[in-house]
């Protein structure tokens, strides 16, 4: 997985404020010795791109998805206006990867809302922090609903090429979640949390069974 992830460096007096306007995680919380995770997302709360946030010298590292950087760093470019930040790709640091991190790519962006991820449970969602691009769509998921997708670990013995998103279907051919990301067998899949007992199968020509293992 380490080689699938790039560093963003947001340095400057204003970043702290910068990212915390951007972000779905308290920053201030984030010091020398706490690390944390977070999001970016659309003004729909549509996750753009997860990310492990580190504290450095001068701002913050952000840990994410090679494959979403330019995009991110395009995002920021945008928002920064008048802010005193200067925002560089950078080397990846020595630091001790969580456990049940999901990752997204360009097939999986903007299509989840944090919750769906488990952000929430993660740590990665400051309710009391004050406004963020998708704030309001994520506050009124928990405040006022239920968290109806989650986060699952499986698995499937297909040889096939599992897809990020491709669709899981239920007994009755509904479609009741998307893979997040699959390797060796090994899946995190965003599903209805109602259709967790389900029989459930991969949208594949295999149509191979997936195995619940556990909601990470």
């Amino acid at each position: 997985m380490l080689n699938n992830l790039s560093v963003l460096a947001v340095i400057g007096d204003d970043a702290a404020a910068f990212l915390q306007g951007q972000t779905t995680c308290d920053v201030n919380e984030i010091n020398e010795n706490k690390t944390g995770c977070g999001a970016f997302c659309n003004p729909k709360g549509r996750v753009i791109s997860t990310f492990i946030l580190l504290k450095s010298e001068n701002g913050f590292l952000l840990v994410l998805p090679k494959s979403l950087l330019p995009t991110i760093q395009e995002c920021l470019q945008r928002h920064k206006l008048r802010a005193k930040v200067e925002m560089t790709e950078t080397d990846l640091p020595t630091f001790d990867l969580p456990e049940n991190m999901p990752w997204l790519c360009p097939e999986t962006s903007e299509q989840f809302i944090p919750q769906w991820l488990n952000l929430d449970t993660l740590g990665g969602i400051g309710f009391t922090k004050g406004c963020y691009t998708g704030q309001e769509i994520v506050a009124r998921t928990h405040y006022l609903g239920e968290v109806k997708r989650r986060l699952f670990a499986a698995h499937c013995k297909t040889k096939l090429e599992i897809a990020p998103n491709c669709s899981i279907f239920d007994e009755n051919g509904a479609t009741v979640g998307n893979v997040l990301v699959a390797q060796n067998g090994l899946v995190q899949c965003v599903l209805h949390v109602e259709a967790q007992n389900s029989a459930l199968r991969l949208n594949l020509p295999t149509q191979d069974i997936l195995t619940l293992v556990s909601i990470l």
